[in-house]
C-alpha cells in the first residue's frame, strides 16, 4: 500500500481502489478493515521515523501522503534526472546532458520493486523505468562516442548489454566504438553476442541494419 501511495503520490488514491488492490477477494467489510489495520500500522512505522505531521492523509474519501513533508523518492528524481538531459541535449549542451544522464545511472539501482514477487499493478511502470534506464545508458554512450571517448562509450554499452542483451541498437554502438578502436577481432565478438542472444532469448535473427554494419566494419 506504501508502494502504491509513493508512485501516485501527486494523485490521492481513493479507498476502495487501495482495497481491491490488496484484497480483491476479499468481502467489502473484511477488505475495510485490512485497510484500516495496514494504515494504523504504516501510520505508526512513519511517525517512527520522527516527523511531528501525519504522514498519510484522508481527505475527501482518498488517501495521500502528506504533501507538506518532504518525500525524497528516487525514481522521482530519476525521472527528473532524464528530464535534465533530455533538455540540455536538445540546447545542445552535452556535458551538461553527461552529468544528468550519470545522475539518473546512479539513481537506478535495480527493478522497480523487485522484491515484490506477489504485486502486479506496479510492472508497466517497472518496465518504463527499465527502459528509460538503458535509453539512458545508450544516449550516454553515443555522447561519449561523439566526443571520441570511446573506453567511457564501452563502458556504458557493456553495461547495458548486461541488463538487455537483446538490444541491437547497443550491440551495434559497442561494434563502431570497437572498429573505431582498430578492434576488429571485438566487432567480431560483439556481433556474435548478438546473434547468440537473440536466437536464444526470442527465436530471431539479428536485423538487416546490425547485419550490414557489421559486414561494413569487417570488411574496411
Amino acid at each position: 500500500m506504501f508502494q502504491y501511495l509513493l508512485i501516485h503520490r501527486d494523485r490521492p488514491t481513493r479507498r476502495d481502489v487501495l482495497m481491491a488492490l490488496q484484497w480483491p477477494d476479499h468481502s467489502h467489510n473484511s477488505a475495510r478493515n485490512n485497510l484500516n489495520v495496514a494504515l494504523y500500522n504504516l501510520r505508526n512505522t512513519l511517525d517512527g521515523l520522527g516527523q511531528s505531521a501525519q504522514p498519510v492523509l484522508y481527505r475527501d474519501g482518498c488517501y495521500l501522503l502528506n504533501p507538506e513533508l518532504t518525500w525524497w523518492i528516487d525514481r522521482n528524481e530519476f525521472l527528473s534526472a532524464i528530464d535534465d538531459a533530455h533538455l540540455a541535449s536538445r540546447a545542445g549542451q552535452p556535458r551538461q546532458a553527461v552529468d544528468a544522464y550519470h545522475k539518473a545511472v546512479q539513481l537506478y539501482r535495480g527493478p522497480l520493486f523487485e522484491d515484490d514477487v506477489a504485486g502486479e499493478w506496479y510492472l508497466p511502470e517497472q518496465r518504463n523505468l527499465k527502459e528509460l534506464y538503458l535509453r539512458a545508458l545508450e544516449d550516454l554512450a553515443e555522447i561519449y562516442y561523439g566526443l571520441g571517448e570511446l573506453s567511457d562509450a564501452v563502458r556504458l554499452g557493456l553495461l547495458a548489454t548486461s541488463s538487455d542483451s537483446c538490444c541491437e541498437s547497443i550491440h551495434r554502438l559497442l561494434m563502431r566504438c570497437y572498429a573505431a578502436q582498430h578492434q576488429q577481432q571485438l566487432v567480431s565478438r560483439q556481433y556474435r553476442c548478438c546473434v547468440l542472444a537473440l536466437r536464444d532469448e526470442l527465436g530471431v535473427p539479428p536485423a538487416d541494419e546490425t547485419v550490414q554494419l557489421y559486414r561494413r566494419l569487417t570488411s574496411a
